[in-house]
This record gives structure tokens, C-alpha cells and sequence, in this order.
């Protein structure tokens, strides 16, 4: 559950620029509105209308052409993944007590706590109507329905996860990747998953391929939490996960460079307090840097890079595969900007 690295245009342009998005776009806001508007709906339209890079819906069209899927078949599934997506952000929001996204108040902040978990859950449950109207024989839907409830588990046990690991005595890399491939990677798989089985692909062939783009969703936490370092990440300041006492990809890189620093990482990991002054936040912030954890933390993302694009299975099929290195590209120049934009602040 993290933002998604801006789209741009590029050489390739198989993201972020398909013809079905504006459909997409309306069948969502059809969806939250319902047959009459009531709080419920106005909520999630708000949030739909308050923007996003519609990433998820992108992969999906993207990955849908990539394997001969019609636009009017991939539409509805592009929006069902897009909402499911939105929906893990307003429940995450209110999680990290986070009142701005995308610039704007969060819905908690403008409804309150419990007026926001309606609209998170009213939106879970949109991405099942979405689906109900691709035209495909019943046995395909039945397997897109499974395949929403499988990553929806997958992203909610993987930030139930995060939210535990500053409770845990020791947290490595394992650990860290555990929660990153659930709550991030699951439904940057689900897309690719969907379009395979529209293709026709079976099970065992379609889940291989979400895995590869799933793996992407460990390089994009990665880049997300370098991105913590920087106001760009829309929350209003630089600083959000260290405020929040997560357990950063940052703060794992550094107990490991750091080990004899533990105590003192954990302690105020756990205190709420510290991590309210802003002054303190920059002492952490600088000692990451100067610590050699940004650093630490960069050094992964070539290799997790690799893991997606260098994926046999993937690169069977060459549009597909260059739709993920389109991916990973993107990842890679957010993260390297939002290290340009800290070294900027700090200088």
C-alpha cells in the first residue's frame, strides 16, 4: 500500500497510456455512486476524484494488450483492481494517522476514523461488482473473484505484519521482505493475474506471472521507503514512516550496518514522543543518511530489479516482459529522485 511513481511518458509507452482509462475512471465512480448517492458513495467518490496514478489499472490494460485481452473486457478489470487498491489506502490512512494524500485531507481527517472504515469497506467490496460485468463464461469470473480474495488476504495480513514488527525483538531483511511482498506485492501481481486469465491462461501459468510482477512490489516498498526521506511522497512532509514507528526497509539497513545501535533504535521506534519532534526526526533522518542505510537500501534495488525482469516465465512472453521492465524502470528513476530531492534539502 504505497504511491505509485509518476507516469511519464517513454520511449515504450505501455503504461499509463491506454485509451481505456476514461472508462475505467467511469465505471469506478458508477460503482461507488450506486443507484442513488448517499454518504457512503460520496466518500469513495471523493477519494476516487482526489487523483492518483491509477498504476494497478494501468498494469492491467497493459498487461491485458500485452496478451491479446479486448479493451472491453479489460476495462472492468482494471477498475475492480484499482478499486481494491484505494480501498487498502483509506483503511492505511487511518492506520498511520495520516491526514494527507495526493495533497488533499484523507477521508478520515475529513469524516472521521469510523466514516472512513465505511468507505474502505464499501470499497472492497466494489472490485467483486466490477467483475460481475466483464462478459466471460462464469468459470472465468469465478476465478477472478478468488484471485481479488487471495491478494486482498495477502495485503491485509502483510500490513498487519508491518504494524508488528516494532514489536519483535530482532527484524531482518527476511522479515521485512515477508511484509513487503504481501502488502505491496500482492496486488501489483493481482493485475497481471486477472489479464492472464481473461487470455486464458491456466492457473498455474497466470499465477507465475503475477509472481514476477509481485516480486516488483518488494522493489517498489524499497523505493517507497527511500522515498520517506523526502516531502515528494505527498504526505505533507518528509519523515511519515519514521513519525509513524515503522519498520523501514531504512531502519533494517541500519541494525544491520549498526547493530550496537538496537536498543536505542527500538526504544524510540516505540515511543511516541520522540518520534512527535521534529527535531529528532531530522537527527534520524541524517544518521540514515550518514549511516550508510540509504546507501544500504539502494543497493537493493538492482537486484530485486533483476529478480522481476530476468524471470524465465516472464520473458516467454516478450510484451509482457517489457511492460515489466517498463515497471521496474519507473520504480527505479522515483527512487533515485527522491534521494536527489534529500541530498537537495540536507545540503
Amino acid at each position: 500500500m504505497v504511491a505509485s511513481p509518476t507516469c511519464h511518458p517513454s520511449p515504450r509507452g505501455l503504461l499509463c497510456a491506454h485509451a481505456g482509462l476514461p472508462e475505467v475512471e467511469a465505471l469506478m465512480l458508477r460503482l461507488a455512486l450506486g443507484e442513488r448517492l448517499d454518504i457512503a458513495g460520496e466518500m469513495v467518490g471523493e477519494c476516487l476524484r482526489s487523483g492518483g496514478k491509477r498504476l494497478r489499472a494501468h498494469l492491467a490494460l497493459a498487461a491485458g494488450h500485452a496478451l491479446g485481452v479486448s479493451d472491453e473486457t479489460l476495462v472492468p478489470w482494471a477498475a475492480a483492481c484499482e478499486l481494491l487498491h484505494n480501498a487498502t489506502l483509506i483503511h492505511d490512512d487511518i492506520q498511520d494517522a495520516d491526514p494527507v494524500r495526493r495533497g488533499l485531507p484523507t477521508v478520515w481527517a475529513r469524516y472521521g476514523a469510523g466514516q472512513a472504515i465505511n468507505a474502505g469497506d464499501l470499497m472492497l467490496m466494489l472490485p467483486f461488482f466490477a467483475v460481475g460485468e466483464i462478459e466471460a463464461p462464469p468459470a472465468i469470473r469465478s476465478r477472478l473473484y478468488a484471485a481479488i480474495a487471495v491478494a486482498a488476504a495477502r495485503t491485509a495480513r502483510g500490513q498487519a505484519a508491518e504494524m508488528e514488527l516494532p514489536n519483535q525483538d530482532e527484524v531482518g531483511w527476511p522479515q521485512w521482505i515477508c511484509v513487503a511482498e504481501g502488502k505491496s506485492g500482492a496486488l501489483l501481481g493481482l493485475p497481471v493475474q486477472g489479464a492472464a486469465i481473461l487470455a486464458g491462461l491456466d492457473d498455474c501459468s497466470s499465477q507465475a506471472l503475477a509472481g514476477a510482477f509481485s516480486r516488483a512490489g518488494v522493489l517498489y516498498q524499497l523505493q517507497d521507503d527511500l522515498l520517506d526521506l523526502s516531502a515528494a511522497k505527498g504526505k505533507g512532509r518528509s519523515g511519515s514512516d519514521l513519525r509513524e514507528g515503522k519498520m523501514s526497509a531504512l531502519i533494517v539497513a541500519h541494525l544491520e550496518l549498526h547493530p550496537s545501535e538496537a536498543v536505542e533504535t527500538y526504544r524510540w521506534l516505540r515511543d511516541p514522543v520522540l518520534r512527535a519532534d521534529d527535531a529528532f526526526i531530522a537527527t534520524v533522518e541524517k544518521r540514515l543518511f550518514e549511516g550508510g542505510a540509504v546507501e544500504r537500501v539502494q543497493e537493493q534495488l538492482p537486484l530485486w530489479a533483476d529478480s522481476v525482469t530476468r524471470d524465465a516465465k516472464l520473458r516467454a512472453i516478450p510484451e509482457l516482459a517489457a511492460v515489466a521492465e517498463e515497471l521496474v524502470e519507473r520504480v527505479q528513476r522515483a527512487g533515485a529522485a527522491s534521494i536527489s530531492m534529500f541530498r537537495g534539502s540536507a545540503a
